[in-house]
């Protein structure tokens, strides 16, 4: 393994959240949840190489990744497979234009936690992301 932690669910302040999101209004969004729920640890990715790289590189690992199914370099349902090869068991909400029934079986087989399809209101990721970590 890449030496990168596998924390127990973090809840609120002390959650550790890995976004990743090549969209400047997706990324917008998130944020805008993240700030509203009072979590304040938060990394940002615009792709999931990025991602990679934050995960490999955090000392003490994430309580959470969100991450968008369609990004460039690598994407979303890439950086699942990677986690998952590496035994990383980080919580994964993946968020996803694709409203495709065979999208979210692809997702599900690769270990994915939960599922969002887009469009979607800052309620309902708010919830989603309290079911998770709670």
């Amino acid at each position: 393994m890449l030496g990168v932690s596998q924390n127990k669910k973090g809840s609120g302040k002390s959650a550790r959240v890995l976004v990743a999101e090549d969209d400047p209004m997706g990324r917008s969004l998130i944020k805008l949840v993240l700030q509203k729920m009072k979590i304040g640890n938060v990394t940002f990715a615009v792709d999931g190489l990025s991602a990679w790289q934050e995960i490999e590189e955090s000392e003490r690992g994430f309580d959470l990744v969100i991450s968008d199914w369609n990004m460039p370099i690598a994407t979303g349902i890439e950086l699942l497979e990677q986690m998952r090869d590496e035994d990383i068991k980080t919580p994964f909400l993946m968020i996803t234009g694709r409203g495709l029934v065979e999208s979210a079986v692809e997702a599900k087989m690769m270990g994915v936690t939960s599922f969002m399809p887009k469009p979607y209101s800052p309620d309902q990721l708010m919830r989603k992301i309290n079911e998770i970590l709670n």
